[in-house]
């Protein structure tokens, strides 16, 4: 059984490599800190420079096969040590003893389940896997049975991203500070949601997905944004009470329409040991014709009985 050296040892080699350039989303987190001076507000921003820029890396992007298949197996030992699955035994084996009670076991499972054939097709019917600027076309029959898949290549990059996560058991680039179950399970819904979309044709000796495809760019509590998290560390309260809070908003795109694809950022709000994100709260706005009035004027009110433990900071 592969033990957990070796599977850090692949996802470091995976990290390491222009894959992750290319391949996987990350994260970026930029805590604010409100500052108050004579009546008026600002923040402070903070921003984390990467320490592999300039680094050279090893060429995976190029050498897909190799990349897929070092994932798979990865992704394969770290599963087979966290649900004791029979070494030795066949992949599809594999797939069926993974469970599927949770929301992570039910991405688990599917993400297993397309990654399991993109490595079967590599090894089978290499020639019949069809690579075309990061997206997918298979088409081959095994033992009788067809399979089949259509991807493209931003779902390449969630399926990805998603495995990666699931290995580490955290998401890329939120460190942990301002990590919470929540915010992990909010974010890989939104990239499973996103993955799903993706793909337009699958066929294998499975049948039908494990997890229910969801609509995408819907965010709620349990659907929240990845590109960019704003936590803001002493957020000003405007009312309190036994059921809720209300904090100033800090609004950190050039619009406050949430419609628009532009609107990517979203805000979190330190509340004692808890980090609230923007997507579980209630945004009031100020009425004007103004965009930078209606950007600075606004509130955001939490449920007090919204604020649970999945929302505690790993401090």
């Amino acid at each position: 059984m592969m033990d957990s050296k070796m599977i850090s040892s692949i996802t470091k080699v995976i990290k390491q490599s222009d894959m992750s350039d290319l391949n996987l989303i990350s994260v970026v987190v930029r805590p604010n800190t409100i500052v108050i001076d004579n009546g008026n507000f600002y923040r402070n921003e903070e921003l984390f420079v990467s320490d592999v820029i300039g680094a050279s890396k090893a060429q995976l992007s190029e050498a897909w096969v190799a990349g897929n298949i070092l994932l798979f197996t990865a992704f394969d030992g770290y599963l087979e040590n966290k649900y004791s699955l029979t070494e030795g035994e066949s992949f599809k084996n594999h797939y069926d003893n993974i469970p599927c009670g949770t929301e992570i076991e039910l991405i688990e499972k599917d993400c297993y389940r397309i990654l399991k054939l993109i490595r079967n097709g590599i090894q089978h019917n290499l020639s019949n896997v069809v690579v075309n600027r990061g997206s997918y076309s298979i088409s081959y029959s095994f033992r009788g049975t067809p399979y089949s898949l259509q991807i493209d290549a931003w779902a390449m990059r969630y399926l990805y991203t998603i495995i990666m996560n699931l290995i580490g058991e955290g998401i890329q680039g939120l460190f942990s500070k301002y990590s919470t179950d929540g915010h992990y399970m909010g974010i890989m819904n939104t990239m499973y949601a996103e993955l799903r979309a993706g793909i337009t044709q699958i066929s294998d000796d499975i049948g039908a997905f494990v997890g229910a495809a969801q609509g995408t760019g819907q965010y709620d509590a349990e659907h929240l944004r990845y590109i960019v998290r704003h936590p803001v560390v002493n957020p000003i309260i405007v009312s309190e009470d036994d059921n809720s809070i209300v904090f100033r908003h800090i609004e950190c795109n050039g619009t406050d329409d949430e419609t628009q694809i532009q609107y990517q950022y979203s805000t979190d709000y330190v509340y004692n040991d808890y980090l609230l994100p923007q997507e579980m709260g209630v945004i009031t706005r100020m009425i004007s014709d103004n965009l930078q009035e209606r950007l600075s004027g606004g509130t955001i009110r939490f449920s007090k009985n919204d604020i649970t433990d999945k929302w505690k900071m790993k401090l």
